[in-house]
């Protein structure tokens, strides 16, 4: 009786472990926490959550996005062209996928390629729009220097 008593408290007791382990799984909370680590500027951490939020939703060009964005801010550029290009597979309209793949154009000293996506953003754009507006000046303060 005893020995029963003590599995069954075992099994109590990894249940809440368990439901911890899967809310760390639920792509909402990997997603939320991946915006939280791209705020403080904690990239590492910020690949590590979007890895698995890919993983967990690889139709989310946004996702893709994000975890381009994080790879070219550590200057693994092969890898966020990777995953910019994921990105725009599933949204070529992505604006902010298109701003941001130029910028790592820019960096990477593909002015031409950065042009044609500040391009499209000005077709995309209405009159004009916050990632056509930033990556011209991305491109223009490359250019002044």
């Amino acid at each position: 009786m005893f020995l029963r008593l003590i599995i069954l408290s075992t099994f109590l007791f990894v249940l809440p472990l368990n439901a911890v382990k899967y809310d760390k799984l639920n792509p909402n909370a990997l997603y939320e926490r991946a915006i939280k680590y791209l705020d403080k500027e904690d990239y590492s951490r910020a690949i590590r959550a979007l890895k698995s939020y890919t993983k967990s939703e690889p139709e989310d060009a946004d996702g893709w996005n994000l975890y381009a964005f994080a790879h070219r801010k550590v200057g693994k550029f092969e890898k966020a062209d990777e995953f910019y290009k994921k990105s725009l597979a599933l949204d070529p309209n992505n604006l902010s996928a298109l701003e941001y793949q130029g910028e790592l154009f820019v960096q990477t000293g593909m002015m031409d390629l950065a042009e044609i996506n500040l391009n499209k953003l000005k077709e995309l754009c209405t009159g004009s729009c916050l990632e056509y507006e930033k990556l011209k000046e991305y491109i223009s303060n490359d250019a002044s220097k």
